[in-house]
């Protein structure tokens, strides 16, 4: 899946002020959205190791390499240094979100495994289709965690062009609007869950899923960003 949303990023809200330094951006080639399809689009898969390729020491306190290689489902590598996120995610922050929540539901989802055999068998996509309950929740939150992970850069920020910005142009007038929106949604959504942006009918939308829910389960477009809350 090749594409890049530029934008600012915090744990909860992003866009925080214009042409800030640091931040977020997402998922590589801003231009071409015609490229948004799943085959071989990693989130959906049960590893992905190639990302990470900074110190491996950092993480020696964090309790989570011996996920990187677990089957059948792995910890996603970090695809930045932690270390350089800051000021908009402490490192601090990062592991706790890394190393609690999402390292916790590759564990659960590998001991349900044990007890539902044909889970090995599948990607993180078919399961969040397949099934629901607690098979359900710690894939889609493996995915989405995924998702989120692949949507930070560190020196991220600046403004979309090419084809993303006429989509966010013609679907919420403006990118200014965009924002507003979408942190207005996201800080009004109640309890916990993720707030996408989606591809729908070749015209873009914003999605609330409450808890894990996703775009993937409700099948009702393709995700290009999230933000967790």
């Amino acid at each position: 899946m090749n594409l890049k949303i530029l934008l600012c990023s915090s744990i909860f809200l992003f866009f925080l002020k214009p042409n800030v330094p640091k931040g977020a951006y997402g998922l590589k080639n801003v231009c071409k959205l015609n490229f948004l399809n799943f085959n071989g689009f990693l989130p959906l898969y049960k590893t992905n190791k190639y990302f990470s390729k900074h110190d491996e020491n950092l993480y020696e306190s964090w309790d989570v390499k011996p996920l990187w290689n677990a089957k059948p489902f792995s910890l996603m590598k970090l695809p930045f240094n932690p270390q350089d996120m800051s000021p908009f995610l402490s490192e601090e922050a990062i592991k706790y979100h890394y190393s609690k929540h999402h390292a916790t539901y590759v564990k659960n989802l590998n001991n349900l495994s044990e007890q539902h055999k044909d889970l090995k068998s599948l990607t993180l996509e078919d399961i969040i289709k397949k099934y629901d309950g607690s098979i359900h929740n710690n894939a889609a939150q493996i995915f989405n965690h995924n998702f989120f992970w692949l949507g930070l850069k560190e020196q991220g920020g600046g403004m979309p062009y090419g084809e993303i910005k006429e989509k966010l142009d013609e679907s919420f007038n403006s990118f200014e609007n965009f924002k507003n929106e979408f942190i207005k949604q996201a800080s009004g959504h109640f309890g916990s869950g993720w707030i996408w942006l989606i591809i729908k009918d070749r015209k873009l939308e914003i999605f609330q899923g409450h808890d894990a829910d996703s775009p993937i389960k409700q099948n009702i477009g393709k995700p290009i960003l999230t933000l967790g809350k």
